[in-house]
């Protein structure tokens, strides 16, 4: 192990390499690494599978980024911020498009029902606006459903009923049910998905 290796930080030999990306440098410093920068991932996503999937994505980040690392820092610290920008980019991507059964559908519901529970302190202008183009979004994106799908998420989703509910209602099995309400819920999110990075975009 050379001195380098034991500081963590690369010496003006092994930096070098690093920057122009040598093939054996890259293995010694950033693909060593990768017992470390998964547990990072996991840190964050709680999930072993997504942590797994964000290796590469951690890897290809590191060696775009190699030019540029000035060598300042241990290569741990530099892969941890790496692997942490990583993580919370899936993450919220993830808490994006989830809304679909939890927050965005609850609110939905509420509003319908004109039962809407404020907060003690009350919801910001900039919340407001935010919720209320997403409800918008959602029912735009609901009325391009076919009525099948349309009918099964206002149920299930909106209404709230059981599965056993929805199935008695349309006069399926509960697991036509699911398989219906699974292929809604996607068709829901092709829809939203790109009026949603719209959204996000304009508001940025």
């Amino acid at each position: 192990m050379s001195a380098s290796d034991a500081t963590g930080y690369p010496d003006d030999e092994a930096l070098a390499a690093l920057r122009n990306r040598e093939p054996e440098a890259v293995e010694r410093w950033i693909y060593g690494q990768r017992d470390f920068i998964r547990s990072v991932l996991f840190r964050y996503t709680k999930d072993g599978d997504t942590a797994e999937d964000l290796i590469q994505e951690t890897f290809l980040q590191a060696l775009r980024s190699l030019p540029s690392f000035r060598g300042d820092s241990k290569i741990t610290t530099w892969l941890y911020s790496i692997a942490r920008n990583v993580a919370l980019s899936r993450l919220r991507q993830t808490r994006r498009y989830n809304y679909l059964e939890s927050e965005t559908l609850e609110h939905v519901q509420a509003t319908s029902e004109g039962e809407l529970e404020t907060n003690t302190e009350g919801p910001s202008p900039a919340d407001d606006t935010v919720r209320s183009e997403e409800m918008r979004l959602l029912h735009d994106a609901l009325d391009e459903l076919s009525p099948s799908y349309r009918e099964v998420v206002a149920l299930r989703d909106l209404e709230e009923l059981s599965t056993r509910e929805v199935a008695e209602q349309l006069g399926l099995s509960r697991v036509n049910v699911r398989v219906r309400l699974h292929r809604a819920r996607t068709a829901l999110r092709e829809q939203l998905q790109p009026r949603l990075d719209a959204a996000y975009r304009v508001a940025a």
